[in-house]
């Protein structure tokens, strides 16, 4: 094997061991407990318990939403982890794992198109894992965590001139995320557009991303239509305190840092901090003291095409805002991927101007002092890993407090539907595979079929929770065929209500409760001492009272 080979294949195995080392920050904090879960994969995953148990979950509204706005190409990897006997919640914990070690290696070996140095692919893969563990993204491993190393692999093909799987990697990304798939034809437009490739990558790739777009296109939904823009600006939902906060009243947020509708990372510091970067585009002009930039390959240009592709991109989902969906997916993902390759290639520029002075001034340990420098710089790099034990909530991974709760429903029948407006709703559906008429966490208002009937179901719970009228609690029950009723032990608690700004928007069905508990009415299901309440418990354990629904109407 050449020098340059093992060189290669020494700093690519670094780069995975960073990679599994960031991970591993990671997956501490997912297998802390056996109810641990990562907040975004409690939507995208529990309708999937179906695939062991095919009684879950049957005409659940949730369940079926969810299930079909989930991508193909992601909901059959986990139908094929299940069918190989693999827990899916567990591996939904390890995939971080395995898609960061996909694009640690992607990232790497795109940067060496860039500059052939393999420190640079060693800093830029770095880089990119210390910053895709700064948030949640990665983390999740849902659908958007598969950009990253289907982008790479995409831009990495194209650089290639790899016509059949560069087309394949549009295809990948349109089976797992198919907004890629409209960034990476825009690339492809960029690029056409500047006789940069090969005509055949134009016409195929443009031809499978057609394909994908048009089967999204045509796709009818159960759900009706996506929400309109004037339509959204009306629901509280989207305000700044909203489930789905997307407008603001701040200009710059709204356009420039906001998660939603923002052009740059949530974690835009951290680009600022990281935009030394740039001065790729002048180092080059100075060859006696960095001689390393002049080693930089003009195949650098196609990340100046992927931001404008971004951009474009950017704009249109704003034009077209929710049909596209949301607009900081088109950038945000991209402009950190665009930073750690350019931040790695200056990082080995620069350092490669530092090992020659030390060479000079130090003849007899060069060696060792370049030693201790790139494993000090290296310490420094990694330095924000512990950010992530440090900050743990951006990764975003929650625990259920109640198991001995989840531990009773898991032996209630398998068609139990349990009304409840306590935040252990989020966790139930995952925990216990049982049916929730409703919780915060599925309250997603972009199609307008889904979320009419969920924020109708909200209103008829809050009603009925504190309705003093047994007439309207039975009703309510028959009409949504509810077997179990949770109540937190404060929820008629005046502050319980007004300290919730997710039920706070289901008006006038709050407000009403509200008003119920400002004039001292005790409703029927808060009655303490009341022969109903008292007789229909089935379980009571710290602030949590399991109601049975069939004792209730009776």
């Amino acid at each position: 094997m050449s020098i340059l080979k093992s060189k290669f294949y020494a700093w690519l195995i670094l780069s995975i061991i960073v990679s599994i080392l960031f991970s591993c920050a990671g997956l501490k904090l997912s297998f802390q407990s056996i109810y641990t879960i990562q907040d975004d994969a409690r939507q995208h995953i529990f309708w999937m318990q179906q695939f062991s148990e095919r009684d879950l979950f049957q005409g659940d509204l949730i369940g079926n939403y969810f299930k079909s706005v989930s991508p193909w190409g992601f909901t059959t990897l986990y139908k094929l982890v299940n069918h190989l006997g693999i827990d899916i919640f567990w591996f939904n914990k390890i995939s971080p794992l395995l898609i960061g070690i996909a694009t640690t290696i992607y990232c790497f070996i795109v940067c060496l198109e860039f500059i052939p140095v393999p420190l640079a692919g060693f800093f830029s893969s770095l880089l990119l894992n210390q910053n895709l563990w700064m948030v949640d993204d990665l983390s999740s491993g849902t659908p958007r965590a598969f950009i990253y190393p289907l982008l790479l692999a995409f831009i990495y093909y194209l650089l290639k001139q790899k016509t059949f799987l560069c087309v394949s990697a549009i295809l990948l990304q349109g089976l797992f995320y198919p907004p890629a798939v409209l960034l990476s034809a825009t690339i492809l437009l960029i690029n056409f557009l500047r006789k940069r490739t090969a005509k055949t990558i134009y016409l195929y790739g443009w031809l499978t991303a057609i394909i994908i777009l048009s089967f999204y296109a045509f796709k009818t939904s159960d759900f009706g239509e996506i929400i309109t823009v004037s339509q959204a600006k009306l629901l509280p939902e989207f305000s700044a305190t909203g489930r789905s906060a997307f407008f603001t009243d701040s200009w710059s947020e709204f356009w420039l840092t906001a998660r939603r509708s923002g052009l740059f990372p949530i974690e835009w510091q951290y680009s600022l901090m990281c935009s030394y970067g740039l001065l790729v585009l002048w180092l080059p002009s100075l060859p006696k003291i960095f001689p390393l930039g002049q080693k930089i390959n003009r195949k650098l240009l196609i990340l100046g095409d992927v931001f404008l592709a971004s951009v474009i991109m950017f704009i249109l989902a704003h034009v077209f805002l929710f049909r596209l969906h949301l607009p900081g997916r088109y950038t945000q993902h991209s402009i950190r991927i665009i930073i750690a390759l350019l931040d790695g290639i200056v990082l080995s520029i620069v350092f490669n101007y530092a090992a020659r002075k030390i060479n000079y001034y130090f003849k007899s340990y060069h060696t060792l002092y370049k030693t201790v420098i790139l494993i000090l710089l290296t310490c420094l790099l990694l330095l924000p890993t512990y950010a992530v034990q440090s900050y743990p909530n951006r990764l975003g991974y929650v625990t259920g407090k109640s198991p001995q709760l989840y531990e009773f429903l898991q032996q209630q029948p398998k068609d139990s539907v349990i009304a409840t407006i306590s935040e252990e709703a989020n966790f139930i559906p995952s925990f216990t595979g049982r049916s929730v008429l409703v919780a915060e966490e599925y309250g997603i208002p972009y199609h307008q079929g889904y979320y009419q009937e969920f924020s109708q179901r909200v209103q008829h719970l809050i009603t009925a929770q504190y309705s003093v009228n047994l007439a309207t609690i039975t009703d309510f029950i028959r009409k949504y065929n509810i077997n179990l009723w949770l109540l937190d032990q404060n929820a008629f608690e005046l502050e319980y209500l007004k300290s919730n700004q997710w039920l706070m928007q289901f008006q006038p069905a709050t407000n009403d409760a509200i008003k119920i508990l400002q004039q001292k009415q005790q409703p029927i299901l808060y009655q303490k001492g009341g022969e109903l309440r008292d007789r229909c418990i089935l379980f009571k354990k710290q602030n949590l009272i399991l109601l049975s629904a069939k004792c209730i109407t009776q």
